[in-house]
């Protein structure tokens, strides 16, 4: 083999420009939100190519990972948004909605779908111009569920192995076929109503806060 054939089989393909070959990491604009949407978009990219180059068995837990962590990051933005617009509408309930209390409670929660989503529904009841029947959409939370009962922890997807020794056990110890097109599918759809329906819905209602409206 040519050395030229082994650079390029050991190296990415190099960007057409080199402008492109540079990357920006942090800064103020850098959230929960913005992340969440970067692996929303990291995974749809892999989700893309599953289904145009497929099969390739080995893309659906990856795949599977960068949705679940972008739901998980986007409730968690949900769920601080939620905070203030309520503290804002005037709360003074038994729920410190401080954040400094909110962000201890997210610490608590960490990677539990479920009880993410319980607790943005909480929030989503106290405020005042949406009403106390204000919560996720019914598909949402079974979905979210669904997603909970296969990844309790957040390893699932990440690991062969989880749980902690002396008690590891396989995280996938039988072999399935399913219907991986249309469960990414579901997710896709999931992450596009939370990081631009939700967001969107509970940004403007800061902004009317903010204004006085």
């Amino acid at each position: 083999m040519e050395n030229n054939d082994a650079e390029d089989i050991l190296n990415l393909p190099r960007p057409a420009w080199s402008f492109r070959e540079v990357a920006i990491f942090g800064g103020p604009g850098e959230d929960d939100l913005t992340l969440a949407g970067s692996y929303q978009s990291a995974g749809e990219i892999l989700a893309t190519y599953w289904a145009k180059h497929g099969p390739d068995d080995g893309l659906p837990l990856p795949i599977l990972y960068n949705y679940r962590h972008s739901l998980e990051l986007a409730l968690k933005w949900l769920i601080r948004m939620a905070a203030r617009c309520a503290l804002r509408d005037g709360y003074h309930g038994e729920e410190d909605l401080s954040a400094d209390r909110v962000e201890e409670r997210l610490r608590t929660l960490g990677h539990n779908l479920k009880e993410l989503a319980d607790c943005l529904d909480r929030y989503l009841k106290l405020l005042k111009r949406f009403g106390p029947d204000n919560k996720l959409d019914a598909k949402s939370q079974k979905l979210l569920r669904k997603l909970h009962a296969e990844d309790e922890w957040g390893d699932a997807f990440r690991y062969a192995m989880i749980g902690k020794a002396p008690n590891t056990t396989k995280a996938r110890p039988v072999t399935e076929s399913r219907n991986f097109y249309e469960e990414i599918n579901e997710l896709h759809r999931l992450a596009i109503l939370l990081t631009a329906g939700y967001a969107t819905v509970l940004s403007e209602y800061e902004e009317m806060q903010l204004s006085g409206l």
